[in-house]
């Protein structure tokens, strides 16, 4: 990449030098100033995005050895809002007919309950 004087400049990276342990139960802020990382750092704990260097574990098992049935289940024990309610929130949609979608997709309760 080409940095504002049209020199090559090296890349930097999103996110470095994290370690985060959050325990089971606890919710887990994230804060800083805008473009440093949070976002980028919500998806790999998700796993939404693969990190370049290191890992992301939960309950020591690397997220990037878990299998689609893993990764689906760790995501139903794991949620992130993100800062930007359009980054999280479809207007089209009622957050009733959001929140159904979700428990449909990761088979939460039956589908008359869904429905309430």
């Amino acid at each position: 990449a080409r940095g504002p004087t049209g020199r090559r400049s090296a890349p930097i990276p999103a996110v470095a030098g994290i370690d985060i342990s959050i325990e089971a139960g606890r919710t887990t802020a994230l804060v800083g100033e805008s473009g440093c990382g949070k976002s980028t750092t919500g998806r790999l704990l998700l796993g939404l995005e693969a990190p370049t260097g290191g890992r992301v574990e939960y309950r020591g098992q690397d997220l990037a050895s878990m299998d689609a049935n893993e990764l689906r289940a760790f995501r139903r024990r794991a949620q992130i809002v993100f800062q930007d309610p359009f980054a999280s929130l479809n207007p089209r949609m009622t957050v009733g007919v959001m929140l159904r979608e979700v428990m449909s997709v990761h088979g939460i309760g039956s589908p008359g309950q869904r429905m309430r």
